[in-house]
């Protein structure tokens, strides 16, 4: 095998060659080759054993394969090959596509469908191919097109047009909801109890043209966000498809997922990078072995597709990178795997029916997982709003959030005990200790209670549209700014300034901090990540007190709350960004907001004697303090600010005659 250096070259210039991509068998010896491939961004087939895998590729591509020792061979592609047979059929304009829904069929069906049911389904499109054909979506539920208090679940298909057994099992799935309601239970449970979405199909151009890419010869699984090269959550240079599906993920608050391909037999679960051949698990490893092992025990004969218990890791598989099951967890919180659903990828039209009594009951088992683990809605103790609050598991990295509209939310766990922790902002933190019951779901509901703290904090939330209402130091090649495009709360945050490479940016400021207490902020951070091996980090946001480095953030990271300890004295904090001499990757920036500080040095504003802080010194803070004095337990340190005139740290009747006289006067 020649030197893997070759690779950087020849990587870089097989991107500009995407078109007339032929099947074909690549023989390796070591699964460490098969990473060599990955990593040359050829498209991998579902088909691989442990001495060959198939593969779409050009003749560059070929070449170029073939030139670095690779026994590599053109096959016939029996998917192209059955799309030729069903289009040439005599019989075409009176059955398309057989048993297969051809576009025009697949839209009638779901209106069909739609206009028969209307009080269980909702028809919809989130977009349209970049042939202009509809991206169709169909909502069953018992109140479609209303945001309820209860999960929300989907499925897409076909989004490599030539694995179209999924296509086809949406439809028998919907016919099996619409139909069973009222009479099968396990239909109407599910209706009634939650909100399910079903995409027949993501890619129907790719469908119509027999082609596994889109219309511009994408393969819309390698076309999302990806966490180990591709850390940028954005819409830009991504095909209309992949926009479409990631815009109205971004509008739901999705709970778990599957999307369904052709041409193996297993069940896929993230992560599926960085390298091939090595298990690489997700934060929630034994959630996803869960659901996973749920779906293929349900299969009649999953294991016979060659893997244990008919589930499989992603990377430990071969890697994939700017795939659509670990974008939906890494960025959207919502469990999402991969249904290998058949080893041939376009099977002939007379056996749909036999794969529909194979995988109905593993479809329909799998969307019952919904159920499984913590759930309940998160509310102001004040007023019973919902709030926008993070649900986050001690131990288990990765954090869900609830539905800003009703505050619900779903927690998938396994059966345990855990300590969940609730946080919003604004809003003192709730923690509970928990235990899963092995089959259903806990319900908690949390009431959170406005931090008081912050209505008497020192608090930057730049707001003032500038550095101005405290000390700021800025330093480095280029100054912090404001920024009125991004922010957690109000209109404004601070961002780093524009840097290049080996520079830096940094902000910070000096305090007496009279007692011990805790400095917060929100960061987001959108830049080069961290090394997928090494773990180094070559761009990232720093936070430093007293010049101790406390913590640093890499990649592509939404706002996010972080809290720090911090000594009583003269401390010193720092937040820095730093580039190093390569990379540029996502906006290159990162901000910070909503800085509450440690308790200060105290001023003469704070001892107001405006105890009830309703504006006004009057005979209601005299009793107020009278009420303090004669009490036996120590005031909070709130009420000592607001109370102690003399500000000799006890409450006493000289506080009370000061209060008078300042009434008087």
């Amino acid at each position: 095998m020649k030197n893997k250096i070759l690779l950087i070259v020849f990587s870089s210039i097989l991107g500009f060659y995407n078109n007339d991509k032929k099947m074909v068998e690549i023989n390796f010896n070591d699964v460490k080759d098969l990473d060599i491939l990955v990593k040359m961004d050829i498209d991998l087939d579902h088909h691989r054993t442990s001495e060959s895998v198939h593969a779409h590729v050009n003749e560059n591509q070929f070449n170029t394969i073939s030139a670095l020792g690779f026994n590599i061979k053109y096959i016939p592609n029996q998917a192209r090959l059955y799309y030729e047979e069903l289009i040439a059929d005599p019989n075409y304009l009176e059955n398309p596509m057989r048993s297969y829904h051809n576009y025009n069929e697949l839209t009638d069906f779901l209106i069909n469908i739609n206009s028969e049911f209307p009080d269980i389904t909702n028809l919809f499109s989130i977009g349209q191919s970049v042939q202009g054909r509809e991206l169709w979506v169909l909502e069953i539920s018992d109140n479609p097109g209303i945001n309820e208090v209860e999960p929300e679940f989907k499925y897409i298909a076909n989004m490599h047009g030539d694995e179209t057994v999924g296509r086809e099992l949406c439809l028998y799935l919907i016919s099996w909801f619409v139909n069973g309601y009222g009479s099968d239970d396990r239909a109407t449970d599910l209706i009634n109890d939650t909100s399910i979405f079903i995409m027949p199909s993501m890619n129907p151009d790719g469908f119509e043209n027999g082609s596994r890419y889109n219309a511009n010869n994408v393969d819309l699984n390698r076309d999302f966000p990806d966490q180990f090269n591709d850390p940028n959550n954005s819409l830009a240079g991504r095909q209309p498809e992949t926009q479409a599906v990631m815009e109205w993920t971004w509008q739901r608050n999705f709970v778990l997922s599957a999307n369904m391909h052709t041409g193996a037999l297993v069940v896929n679960y993230p992560f599926d990078g960085p390298n091939t051949g090595v298990y690489s698990g997700a934060p929630d490893d034994d959630v996803f072995v869960h659901i996973s092992t749920c779906y293929a025990d349900a299969h009649p004969n999953m294991e016979s597709g060659g893997f244990q218990n008919g589930i499989t890791n992603g990377a430990q598989w071969y890697a994939v990178f700017g795939g659509m099951q670990d974008w939906n967890y890494v960025w959207e919180s919502d469990f999402d795997i991969t249904l290998e659903q058949n080893e041939v990828k376009w099977p002939n039209s007379n056996l749909l029916d036999g794969l529909w009594e194979d995988h109905r009951e593993p479809m329909i088992a799998y969307i019952e997982q919904i159920h499984q683990g913590l759930r309940g809605v998160v509310l102001d103790d004040n007023s019973n709003q919902p709030l926008n609050a993070t649900i986050a598991i001690e131990g288990i990295d990765h954090d869900i959030f609830t539905d800003p509209q009703n505050g619900d939310y779903y927690r998938l766990l396994t059966p345990g005990q855990y300590i969940v922790n609730v946080n919003s902002f604004g809003y003192l933190p709730a923690t509970q200790a928990i235990n899963i019951p092995d089959d259903g779901y806990l319900e908690i509901n949390f009431s959170l209670t406005p931090d008081p703290w912050l209505d008497q904090a020192e608090i930057e939330d730049f707001e003032a549209n500038g550095f101005n209402n405290f000390e700021w130091n800025l330093s480095g090649n280029s100054n912090w700014t404001i920024d009125s495009g991004t922010y957690i709360e109000g209109n404004y945050s601070s961002k780093s300034g524009n840097i290049d490479n080996n520079q830096e940016s940094t902000i910070s400021i000096t305090l007496d901090v009279v007692e011990d207490g805790f400095i917060s902020f929100y960061k987001k951070v959108s830049c080069e990540p961290t090394g997928s091996q090494t773990g180094n980090y070559y761009d990232y946001l720093s936070f430093s007190i007293n010049d101790n480095e406390i913590n640093k953030w890499a990649g592509d990271i939404d706002w996010s709350f972080e809290s720090f300890p911090v000594n009583e004295g003269i401390n010193n904090f720092k937040w820095k960004y730093v580039k190093d001499q390569g990379v540029v990757s996502g906006e290159d920036a990162a901000w910070i907001d909503y800085i509450v500080f440690p308790p200060l040095e105290s001023n003469d504003q704070c001892a107001s004697g405006d105890i009830n802080q309703d504006s006004s010194i009057n005979i209601q803070d005299i009793v107020l303090l009278i009420n303090l004095v004669l009490n036996p337990q120590d005031p909070s340190q709130q009420e000592l600010c607001f109370s102690d005139l003399n500000q000799d740290n006890v409450l006493n009747v000289l506080d009370v005659v000061l209060l008078v006289n300042l009434i008087l006067n």
